[in-house]
């Protein structure tokens, strides 16, 4: 576990080199990849309890750790699913457990800088918030560097077929979230029309 967990700072700073290991070589852990996701709410949570109320708008109170979570699952699910399909159309030579892998691989900045972030938002000023922007939109930059890297080396596809499978991901997982809010809709009012029948039925018995 501890080579596996080094190999993972490895592709922090190498990603090219890293992810291809990742694939090729299978150097890359599944577990740790989930482990990378949970940190990734981790993070979410640490950050909208402990960060300071000059950096944070949102009151303490108002706080729900099982919406954090579902953010995070349903981006992670979303991504998968919706990249799966396209890179499927596409020719990637990736399998879905790669992209789950490049994706929990990806999370990891998210928690290594936005965790000490937010206790260190506790001794910034006001006057320091710059730091703090660039520290967090860092820790956002890094991640959809690593995302895109990682995801345009699995599927061994050049730059701008990458471009193209992006736009095409993120279409995709439009698709997604309007099939099941369609879907949702249609059971919704399909039990209602049962539940309308049935209670029609029982007032004429």
């Amino acid at each position: 576990m501890k080579e596996k967990v080094k190999f993972a700072f490895h592709v922090l700073t190498h990603p090219f080199d890293g992810f291809w290991d990742l694939k090729r070589e299978g150097k890359g852990s599944l577990l740790l990849a989930f482990i990378f996701i949970f940190l990734w709410i981790l993070s979410n949570v640490i950050t909208q309890e402990v960060t300071s109320f000059l950096f944070n708008e949102t009151a303490l109170q108002l706080v729900d750790i099982s919406v954090e979570i579902q953010k995070v699952l349903v981006v992670f699910i979303l991504f998968c699913v919706g990249n799966w399909s396209i890179t499927t159309l596409m020719e990637g030579e990736g399998s879905f457990k790669d992209i789950v892998m490049v994706f929990g691989y990806s999370c990891l900045p998210l928690s290594l800088i936005n965790i000490p972030l937010a206790f260190l938002s506790l001794v910034f000023t006001y006057s320091e918030s710059v730091y703090y922007s660039a520290l967090s939109i860092l820790a956002g930059v890094w991640f959809f560097f690593l995302l895109f890297t990682g995801i345009m080396t699995v599927h061994q596809y050049t730059v701008m077929k990458m471009v193209a499978t992006s736009i095409l991901t993120v279409l995709a997982m439009l698709a997604l979230v309007f099939i099941y809010l369609l879907f949702f809709k249609l059971i919704s009012q399909f039990s209602t029309f049962v539940l309308a029948i049935y209670q029609e039925l029982s007032y004429r018995i």
